[in-house]
């Protein structure tokens, strides 16, 4: 059952961080792009986050405290640094990502709320993809910025916990970011 959570929150962030989309409600889909030089702006994101480890942005404590009691994992996932914590109760993916902004993930057709996670401007996106995730994302720079996907459960569509345990991950993170 851990596989399928893997593969279903693998999936969900792969999905969100590999296109790019607009948000009027228009379904289109995504584009490709080919490799540029950075920008003065995207280096600035790298640097920022560079040093960012996913996996030591939650404490185990703190991990326990949302209800997920697995050891994280460190992944690599589309190309960036990724955390995962799976247990029983769902799971919860953080990514770090220093060469994509808030703006740039595909949420067409789902409602982005802003929100704000500490000194972070970002959004929450309820039921993203699935009734049972939630995700939030933290703007970093204009180009780099911080992916929290929060799965209640494989059998579960409470995507209000899913939402709930994102934000207070999203606090959590937003207090140990540079």
């Amino acid at each position: 059952m851990n596989h399928i959570r893997i593969a279903i929150v693998g999936l969900t962030l792969l999905a969100t961080a590999c296109t790019s989309g607009n948000t009027n409600g228009t379904a289109t889909p995504g584009t490709s792009t080919t490799a540029s030089t950075p920008t003065s702006s995207s280096s600035a994101g790298e640097d920022k986050l560079a040093s960012v480890k996913p996996c030591e942005l939650v404490s185990t404590g703190e991990a326990s405290q949302l209800g997920l009691n697995a050891k994280p994992e460190a992944r690599k996932l589309a190309g960036e640094e990724t955390c995962e914590w799976i247990d029983k109760n769902g799971g919860l993916l953080i990514s770090v990502n220093t060469k994509q902004g808030s703006k740039d993930y595909n949420y067409t057709g789902d409602t982005k709320t802003p929100a704000k996670f500490g000194k972070y401007e970002g959004y929450k996106v309820a039921g993203a993809k699935s009734p049972n995730f939630c995700d939030v994302v933290l703007a970093v720079t204009d180009s780099s910025s911080v992916q929290i996907v929060m799965n209640a459960g494989v059998t579960s569509t409470d995507t209000a916990k899913a939402c709930d345990v994102a934000t207070k991950s999203a606090e959590l993170v937003a207090a140990k970011l540079p």
